[in-house]
């Protein structure tokens, strides 16, 4: 009985061993046809450094066992023709999605933080600092507001007593994410293959409405409150910016308002100066705006 138990496990035994062998030697073999079957693949034909844009110089068609075709590899050069480089690409390097930039440009948003919010106001050669500042730039932001109690109406205009002019700081230290509609993120012209990228230190060129475009509006990064001091306050007067320096980050001034017997340290009231203004005639109106 036991002579007969044994010849049983043996027998299992050898059954299983024999199953264990025919897995293991079809998995070689199914590794052994991937490795036999070779598939287009496209490399590197020499160096491309980031922000180039592909052709058929810089492009090398290869066969590659499929399992060492990698992950979002192109089928065919097409695809990649007229592609720019997001990263730089060594010679010999299989060209796949993922090393190139996608459609479009990057959205703003993904320069705004959790919790934060980019606002626009409206700004000038003169109040944006001559048209100077930068995306990635700090700012002062100030208001000029006019103060006065309605006395009655003269010509179709209410009158005010008790005016005066009186300039705030309303915020400090905050950070400009663009200008007009130029912002960090925005990349510079894509650079032909075979031709110089820009040396290192020289401006590169961002497009339309960058350097040397007339400053239109200014988009700000500020915490849900500053919003609606923003609005309000472009609404109801005029806003200018500071430009900060580099080495001036991140320090907060006390400031008090500012009228302009607090400049020039008088008591009897300054007569305030009247603003340029262009007469508009439209559809047989006319009306006077000011500059």
């Amino acid at each position: 009985m036991r002579r007969n138990a044994a010849v049983v496990v043996s027998l299992v035994m050898g059954l299983l061993a024999l199953v264990m062998m025919f897995v293991y030697i079809n998995g070689r073999e199914t590794e052994l046809l991937q490795l036999s079957e070779l598939r287009d693949a496209y490399v590197a034909a020499a160096d491309i450094l980031p922000n180039t844009v592909l052709d058929e110089s810089v492009i090398q068609r290869v066969r590659v066992p499929s399992n060492y075709l990698q992950p979002a590899a192109f089928s065919t050069e097409g695809e990649i023709v007229g592609r720019v480089a997001a990263v730089p690409i060594l010679t010999g390097t299989q060209i796949v999605a993922t090393l190139l930039e996608s459609g479009g440009e990057p959205a703003l948003s993904f320069e705004v933080p959790r919790g934060r919010r980019a606002v626009t106001i409206a700004v000038s050669d003169v109040t944006g600092v001559a048209g100077l500042v930068r995306p990635g730039n700090f700012v002062d932001v100030l208001g000029t507001f006019e103060f006065g109690r309605p006395s009655g109406y003269e010509g179709g205009q209410v009158q005010y007593e008790d005016e005066r002019t009186e300039v705030r700081t309303l915020l400090q230290d905050v950070l400009i994410l663009s200008v007009n509609q130029v912002h960090r993120g925005v990349r510079p012209a894509p650079t032909p293959a075979g031709e110089a990228q820009p040396a290192e230190g020289e401006p590169a060129n961002v497009g339309q409405g960058a350097q040397g475009a007339a400053i239109r509006n200014v988009t700000l990064l500020v915490d849900p409150p500053q919003v609606q001091e923003l609005v309000l306050a472009q609404q109801i007067g005029s806003l200018a910016l500071a430009l900060r320096s580099d080495i001036d980050l991140g320090q907060i001034a006390d400031l008090s308002p500012l009228d302009p017997l607090g400049l020039l340290n008088v008591e009897i009231p300054v007569k305030t100066r009247s603003s340029p203004a262009w007469r508009e005639l439209r559809g047989g109106l006319s009306s006077l705006s000011p500059f």
